[in-house]
């Protein structure tokens, strides 16, 4: 069956914030020429995680709508308040968006906002694509295996991530309650490098081939190997960090109890803090690769254990 390709864009009033400015949801949506499935993708669920936001508009960009089997929805702003204040939480009330899912229409506002992304986007697709980063400084790069192994390996990153104890409360937590093949992409942060944001972009085509949503082959995945251990380390004592180093280890191997960062006063210049890689074989996962102001409990590094990885 042929349909008429059309392309739609609505802001979602969640409230109206003390000044009078509404709080809204940016919602674009893409119709294709024949039936298909609805895919959604989200961005900026935490406001420092801006790569995403570009990867959604470079989607929306080159998406042929008259190729387009099924429907896309993007919300490149899940969080626009988090976003004006580059933080990973909502500033208003200091919560967490990625944890309090549904969320909730008479609750604190980081749950209004969760439950008009519900009721107006994430009851409203097929498959779900949550993009995520490392934040402000930490770069970052895997993807969460959640309810559809197939679909996360098709994503195509090299590094994949199978919970034992996923977070409650997250986008994908409800998605995947629901029977909604989830995806969680977590990529570049810190400096956004061009080449993790077309990584981002052909992730998702990939996904949409597999899905039949657009013609051409599938790219097979590359060589990937399963994490089921990953040490995320933050440090306890802030100050100035020296990492060991740089962004371009995440995915390589640190071999030993290696010295990862060194932290000291920068009022006396003591050292204050020594973090060592947990593991015998390390694959850097997240690593804060640049000279820089840390505070205590700020994310640091992600160390995945190959011992007891599952290798493809």
């Amino acid at each position: 069956m042929t349909l008429t390709s059309t392309r739609e864009y609505k802001e979602v009033i969640v409230t109206h914030l003390s000044n009078g400015t509404p709080l809204s949801l940016p919602i674009h949506t893409i119709r294709g020429v024949k039936e298909g499935p609805v895919l959604g993708v989200s961005a900026l669920v935490h406001g420092d995680e801006i790569i995403g936001a570009e990867i959604v508009r470079r989607v929306y960009n080159r998406l042929n709508e008259s190729e387009l089997s099924g429907t896309v929805r993007l919300l490149p702003v899940a969080n626009p308040l988090a976003f004006e204040s580059m933080t990973r939480n909502t500033p208003l009330d200091m919560n967490n968006l990625n944890r309090v899912f549904p969320g909730d229409k008479n609750g604190w506002v980081t749950d209004q906002i969760a439950h008009a992304m519900v009721k107006n986007f994430l009851d409203e697709i097929d498959v779900y694509i949550d993009l995520h980063a490392g934040g402000a400084v930490p770069v970052v790069d895997y993807v969460y295996i959640q309810n559809d192994e197939e679909l996360s390996r098709a994503f195509n990153f090299p590094v994949l991530y199978r919970p034992a104890h996923p977070y409650e409360g997250t986008t994908a937590t409800y998605t995947v309650e629901k029977g909604i093949p989830s995806i969680t992409v977590e990529v570049g942060g810190g400096p956004n490098y061009e080449k993790d944001i077309e990584r981002g972009v052909e992730g998702i085509f990939n996904c949409m081939r597999k899905l039949n949503m657009l013609p051409g082959a599938v790219i097979p995945p590359p060589e990937q190997v399963v994490m089921t251990e990953i040490a995320s380390i933050r440090p306890m004592q802030g100050g100035i960090m020296v990492p060991e180093f740089d962004f371009n280890s995440v995915g390589t191997v640190i071999e030993g109890n290696q010295v990862l960062a060194r932290t000291y006063n920068p009022r006396t210049f003591e050292e204050l803090e020594v973090i060592r890689a947990p593991f015998q074989r390390n694959l850097v996962i997240l690593t804060r690769g640049l000279f820089n102001k840390v505070s205590p409990g700020d994310y640091g590094f992600m160390l995945g254990n190959l011992d007891t990885a599952e290798e493809k």
